[in-house]
């Protein structure tokens, strides 16, 4: 418990400021993130060991190309890079068509996540309001699940998350969130704003049991060790990356 503490302390010192500030360090936060999470998607698979040391590079190089390359080369780069690791099976032995389906799946999803980012790091404020609406999701759940917690939402993929819990947390998201955007309210779309700060909590929820998914598929219990106490950075970051992905569809019908 202590060394969670620890860790969660200077998680928050490290993330502080480019939430406050966007742009630049909210950049080098996001490619950090994309650098991370591609070693620990790759990692939690029994076959990674086999791999040619060239498929984690290329997946964090897909995934940034596809961000910066001018609007008309998109189909190009998703098109090559999805062809790529789809037959790349036919070239390397020890490299299986799941293994290419599953890396496709990084990109597909990072690089929609990273795109959306792009407009978060121009934005901040709305990046602030998903974190108080991720994480105010996640402490509610905890803190409501520990106390009242009594039926099971799915023992498959989380055994220890009730539905108690998963309403106080949906409740107490929203509310912190909406709470804290009062302070920026005038910076922001406020429709778009509200409608983060109410389904952010539900989404998070899906994210956390979409990505947990991934471990009980491969029987782990984190994708990581980077952070003591919490995992890797997926295990501390994917209820919030499945937010951003619900930001970038609000993106695209409110801007």
């Amino acid at each position: 418990m202590k060394n969670r503490i620890i860790t969660a302390i200077i998680i928050i010192f490290i993330v502080a400021c480019p939430l406050a500030m966007g742009g630049i360090p909210l950049e080098i936060l996001s490619l950090f993130i994309v650098a991370t999470s591609a070693y620990e998607w790759a990692h939690v698979t029994p076959r990674f060991p086999k791999w040619p040391v060239f498929i984690v590079p290329v997946m964090m190089a897909s995934v940034i190309l596809a961000r910066y390359v001018p609007q008309h080369w998109l189909f190009v780069v998703y098109t090559l890079t999805t062809v790529f690791f789809w037959t790349l099976t036919i070239f390397v032995e020890d490299f299986e068509i799941s293994d290419g389906f599953y890396c496709i799946a990084y990109f597909l999803i990072l690089s929609l996540i990273y795109r959306t980012m792009g407009f978060l790091e121009n934005n901040h404020y709305y990046m602030l309001t998903i974190v108080f609406a991720t994480y105010g999701s996640d402490t509610g759940a905890w803190f409501v699940g520990r106390r009242y917690g009594k039926h099971k939402m799915n023992p498959r993929l989380s055994p220890k998350k009730s539905w108690e819990g998963f309403a106080g947390g949906i409740v107490f998201g929203a509310v912190l969130s909406l709470v804290v955007s009062f302070l920026y309210l005038s910076q922001v779309n406020t429709l778009m704003n509200v409608i983060l700060c109410l389904c952010c909590p539900l989404v998070a929820e899906i994210g956390d049991l979409s990505f947990s998914a991934i471990k009980r598929y491969y029987k782990v219990k984190d994708f990581s060790n980077l952070l003591p106490g919490h995992g890797g950075i997926l295990d501390r970051t994917d209820s919030l990356l499945m937010n951003i992905l619900f930001c970038g569809i609000l993106v695209t019908i409110f801007m």
